[in-house]
């Protein structure tokens, strides 16, 4: 590869691993808080937390990567043409092409990355994600036992624990279980703990007692019976929500699993949001290759001047951001009309190919008639 390649490159290389740092902390941002109500409301840790929002990164990358390749692009090659690089480099006799080749290096390179981001790592983390979001809702030593408040996980239910150590020895156990108005129970203990089997969760409880009042059927019957025990075992897995098979979203879903989904009629159900979901993560990372040509074609192609390197960024960011907004479009009609398909793919391709006509010396001819007539002192970088 020749040595101004490799400086074109490290010039991009350095402003997208800022930019995709920067635009995907803000998005991460914004995602991460949905997830602090389940995190908060379920008594989790800190780093419960950062756990699951680091699985939301590999959705966010999937939008940010291509914007942040492109702003890169947009920073480098205003960079070197407002400190005259490009200039040198030009009398040195490299072409508009020379520049365009290791753009095209790097746009290959992020094609690459959002495509494995897209087919493997971001269904594995949403699966991932949502697994772990039901197995904290379902976490009964969150939701029942909190250390030294009372806590009601169902209507009728009381549980308190004076407090728990690390290793999930609890002391002072009460659980109150008045969900039979006329038959309520008290259960309190010194010490106990969770343990979970293949039945499910119980509560062994160690040196305590039972208070049980009987029914009251007259007026000398009824009172309260008093039984101690050393060890007793409660029963909580009728306090479980169903966790039955979970279907799948198609976020969590692999490429195959898209186009060709189960015969249930959940996902028969679906199968449009599938398909269209699947053509999606297909067609997306396309759009490097035209946000690459778009910087070149508006910044370095043709006359440049000082003025003109304060609204050509500008242009560029216009016109990237219509191109991408016509390819959203397109994706959220896909689902109800199958025929658009097509277009998802062929979009990002066909502006990609106008971008490199207007590069060649027969679109230079073409522009150069649109163009207005240089101005004293205005020099091209490019040719």
């Amino acid at each position: 590869m020749p040595a101004f390649s490799r400086y074109i490159i490290y010039q991009i290389v350095g402003p997208l691993v800022f930019f995709t740092f920067s635009l995907t902390g803000v998005i991460w941002l914004t995602q991460s808080l949905r997830l602090l109500d389940v995190i908060i409301t379920k008594g989790q840790s800190a780093l419960t937390y950062i756990a699951f929002t680091g699985l939301v990164i590999p959705s966010v990358l999937s939008l940010t990567l291509p914007v942040a390749f492109f702003c890169a692009v947009l920073y480098a090659l205003n960079r070197l043409a407002g400190d005259h690089e490009l200039v040198v480099l030009s009398a040195t006799g490299l072409s508009v092409w020379g520049i365009v080749r290791p753009l095209l290096i790097v746009a290959g390179a992020v094609v690459v990355c959002v495509y494995l981001i897209n087919l493997a790592l971001m269904p594995a983390a949403n699966t991932r994600l949502k697994d772990q979001v039901m197995e904290i809702r379902a976490d009964l030593a969150a939701t029942m036992l909190k250390e030294g408040a009372f806590s009601n996980p169902i209507r009728g239910l009381t549980v308190y624990i004076r407090d728990r150590d690390t290793s999930g020895d609890m002391r002072g156990i009460l659980v109150h279980d008045n969900r039979e108005l006329n038959n309520p129970v008290t259960y309190m203990a010194e010490r106990g703990v969770l343990v979970k089997t293949k039945e499910g969760p119980r509560l062994i409880m160690l040196n305590g007692n039972v208070q049980r009042r009987t029914p009251q059927k007259s007026e000398d019957s009824g009172g309260l019976s008093l039984l101690y025990f050393d060890r007793y075992v409660y029963d909580l897995s009728e306090f479980m929500p169903d966790r039955g098979e979970r279907w799948k979203e198609p976020a969590e879903r692999y490429l195959n699993e898209l186009f060709s989904p189960d015969g249930t009629l959940g996902d028969q159900t679906h199968i449009d949001e599938f398909r269209a979901e699947g053509h999606r993560r297909l067609s997306s990372p396309l759009y490097a290759l035209p946000f690459a040509v778009i910087a070149v074609v508006v910044l370095i192609s043709g006359q440049f001047s000082r003025r003109s390197q304060f609204w050509r960024p500008a242009i560029a960011l216009a016109i990237a951001v219509v191109i991408r907004l016509a390819g959203l479009g397109m994706e959220n009609l896909v689902e109800k009309n199958p025929v658009i398909v097509p277009g998802l793919y062929l979009w990002p391709l066909f502006v990609f190919g106008v971008g490199l006509f207007l590069l060649s010396d027969g679109g230079q001819r073409w522009l150069g008639a649109y163009r207005s007539k240089p101005s004293a002192g205005a020099s091209r970088p490019a040719g």
